[in-house]
């Protein structure tokens, strides 16, 4: 029977140690081989394109989750605005973007103790979310800071894709509550003392509201696998004095698509830059949170893709076939080698 295959015969045939050495090892390169082709060929890769953005998506969506230690919900006033104009704020119960905001008082310990304020948006065209929120009289206020409560807010807002910022800040009325109040001014001390590990603040500013601030969640639009969302995490606690925290957000538009092009998901990346104003002792200003957002008119296309198993078979065969000749050279000088140590010793060792 004819092949295109050469063969050897039968009696050119010899088995040894030495090649049976060689061939275990060459099998053992072979599977290591293999299985690095494997993991490179299945691992998933990341294509990015960038272009300009063309879209027209009028609002962005932005989920929020952040932790006040010292300071008490009926303290905290939530407003936002942009470039175009529109403004809403808490205080004058105007009507803000549509969105959700939930508000839970915090122990001393940070524990949830119970909700404050839920409000959830309202649908209809013409029919806008309201933060009307009622807090009561200054004297709920002036008890919370005493009990070193704290609030946690999360929720969600519709916003333009214009500059703009959301802002949480201290309410004027709350400040003025505090600001003469024998009892309320030795607990906010206290507390500020309990967060930073110091001492008594000979400028007062430990006799200020204390927006030290923990930022669980931040992000414009649904995540995909692998988002990275930068201030997520972020725990601005340990002070020597409280301020303003001012967070300046870039936002680029993102499209998603996985490697089989079966699922796609349009959100939004960003970077920060932080800026931190300390307030030392007396100030006008209010302690607080501000994230500042500007949507960049630039589009990145993040697309999943595998090199696929027609990669992994071609790879493979190419494992297979460079093993083999490498071990068949290999098996050939050892084999001449050990047949020449051979014969020299026989000489050596002949009358």
């Amino acid at each position: 029977m004819c092949s295109v295959y050469a063969h050897s015969d039968d009696r050119l045939r010899v088995k040894t140690v030495h090649g049976a050495l060689v061939t275990i090892l060459g099998a053992l390169l072979a599977s290591v081989l293999f299985i690095e082709e494997f993991h490179r060929c299945m691992r998933v890769r990341v294509d990015q394109q960038m272009s300009v953005d063309t879209q027209r998506r009028a609002t962005m969506h932005v989920n929020f989750n952040i932790t006040f230690p010292a300071l008490p919900c009926q303290a905290i006033m939530i407003d936002t605005g942009d470039v175009s104009g529109r403004y809403e704020t808490e205080a004058m119960a105007k009507s803000a973007h549509d969105g959700e905001v939930h508000k839970w008082r915090l122990d001393a310990d940070g524990r949830h103790i119970d909700l404050v304020e839920y409000i959830s948006p309202q649908r209809g065209p013409d029919i806008p979310f309201l933060l009307n929120i009622n807090f009561g009289d200054v004297q709920q206020v002036k008890e919370a800071v005493i009990r070193h409560e704290g609030c946690n807010l999360y929720g969600w807002f519709e916003v333009q894709r214009v500059a703009g910022n959301i802002h949480f800040g201290v309410r004027n009325e709350a400040a003025m509550a505090v600001g003469n109040d024998h009892f309320v001014l030795k607990a906010l001390l206290q507390r500020h003392i309990q967060l930073n590990g110091g001492t008594d603040n000979t400028d007062g500013s430990g006799l200020l509201l204390n927006a030290s601030h923990i930022i669980h969640t931040l992000r414009f639009g649904p995540s995909y696998p692998g988002q990275v969302h930068p201030l997520e995490g972020v725990a601005r606690i340990d002070r020597k004095a409280t301020g303003v925290d001012k967070y300046f957000i870039k936002v680029v538009p993102t499209d998603w698509q996985n490697g089989w092009g079966s699922r796609s998901i349009s959100t939004y990346q960003y970077s920060i830059t932080e800026y931190y104003a300390p307030l030392h002792g007396r100030s006008d200003t209010m302690p607080g949170v501000l994230l500042l957002y500007d949507s960049w008119p630039i589009r990145v296309k993040l697309r999943q893709h595998r090199l696929g198993l027609f990669h992994l078979l071609v790879r493979t065969c190419a494992v297979v076939g460079g093993v083999w000749a490498v071990t068949s050279a290999t098996d050939k000088l050892v084999h001449q080698a050990v047949s020449g140590a051979v014969k020299a010793l026989k000489g050596s060792a002949a009358p």
